[in-house]
């Protein structure tokens, strides 16, 4: 199975939370692994706030995932995401990533819950 790991996943797993245990089993299996890069300035940006080193976190995620780039396609079908769904427009990129890869999408946010092939924290 191919998963792509929303921002809030990816923070649920560094905070060793109750959901972070869930995302590490995943990481751990032989799912492949997919990340949007807007996802890495979400993170980047948390932690940034939060006054907490992001480098190894970043490297973590680029080490354990392919990082998929938002291209014209993405760019474009994420506006479809983003009027179908009433979603914010990083949320929507997020979304149409793992439609366009036919993954499943996991997140912690509740925004998600009723679309298609989502994994809800």
């Amino acid at each position: 199975m191919t998963v792509t790991f929303d921002s809030s996943a990816w923070i649920e797993y560094f905070a060793g939370t109750k959901k972070g245990k869930t995302v590490k089993e995943i990481l751990e299996g032989n799912d492949q692994i997919l990340t949007s890069s807007i996802c890495l300035l979400e993170i980047k940006n948390k932690y940034i706030q939060e006054e907490q080193e992001f480098h190894d976190r970043i490297e973590f995620i680029c080490n354990n995932s392919s990082i998929i780039e938002i291209t014209k396609e993405l760019a474009l079908l994420g506006a479809d995401m983003k009027q179908k769904h009433k979603l914010y427009t990083v949320d929507a990129l997020i979304y149409a990533t793992a439609q366009i890869h036919r993954s499943t999408l996991l997140t912690g946010d509740a925004h998600f819950k009723n679309l298609k092939n989502v994994i809800l924290l």
